[in-house]
């Protein structure tokens, strides 16, 4: 974890003006490094997206590319620098090439499309709210948590029982969970800046995104008609 840099005390002769300056500064400096992470971490998802659409290995093997993920993603919060981050958004974009072939496969393009927007969207839209609103979102995280294990459960139970309603359900709560997602961890980045490395800010919020997706476009995939 990162030291948070020190500053003046507010007895001091500039006062409280002086340390709000700087406080303002380091956030904003912050901030601009994980979305900066953030931006680049989507473009080589894209990339890597676009080459898993037409990869065999994408297709055929996705076991592979989960437990590849999964040690990418572990690499990626212990070494925490951008070039870790960058193997794991590969490794994700690629294993997310075959959904995508499907719904364009499917005639469905417009709904990746339709997806893709929504997703920019809500991010940007929840994103400024919640680094300009003066409420207190940190209440959210333990329903937020909650939230999140029903998705798992669910998505567990689904591998059994196979229901479309279930399914639809679950992307439905997903949709949500994950929009809350990035009101909460936005107003804690902006909260305490530096609590955590940029590159990992930028994986969880990765994640956020990259999961808001795949539940909007399974949403709009059910609603065009994609079983």
């Amino acid at each position: 974890m990162l030291n948070k840099p020190k500053y003046p005390s507010q007895d001091s002769p500039w006062g409280t003006t002086q340390v709000k300056s700087r406080v303002s500064s380091d956030v904003s400096v912050y901030l601009k490094q994980v979305y900066a992470l953030l931006a680049a971490s989507l473009l080589v998802a894209v990339a890597s997206g676009y080459v898993g659409m037409t990869l065999p290995f994408a297709r055929e093997h996705p076991i592979i590319l989960m437990l590849l993920m999964f040690g990418a993603m572990f690499l990626a919060f212990k070494v925490q620098n951008a070039a870790t981050l960058f193997l794991f958004t590969g490794i994700s974009g690629l294993s997310l090439g075959p959904v995508i072939a499907h719904y364009v496969g499917a005639g469905m393009s417009g709904v990746v499309g339709q997806a893709a927007f929504l997703t920019g969207a809500v991010f940007t839209g929840l994103s400024v709210y919640s680094l300009t609103t003066k409420r207190d979102l940190s209440m959210m995280g333990g329903m937020l948590f909650a939230g999140l294990i029903v998705i798992v459960v669910g998505g567990l139970l689904n591998l059994f029982i196979q229901s479309s309603a279930l399914s639809f359900a679950m992307s439905a709560v997903g949709s949500v969970i994950f929009a809350g997602y990035i009101l909460f961890e936005t107003q804690q980045l902006k909260a305490s800046p530096w609590e955590v490395a940029p590159s990992v800010a930028a994986l969880s919020m990765y994640l956020n995104v990259v999961n808001l997706f795949t539940s909007l476009l399974r949403l709009l995939g059910f609603l065009g008609g994609d079983d």
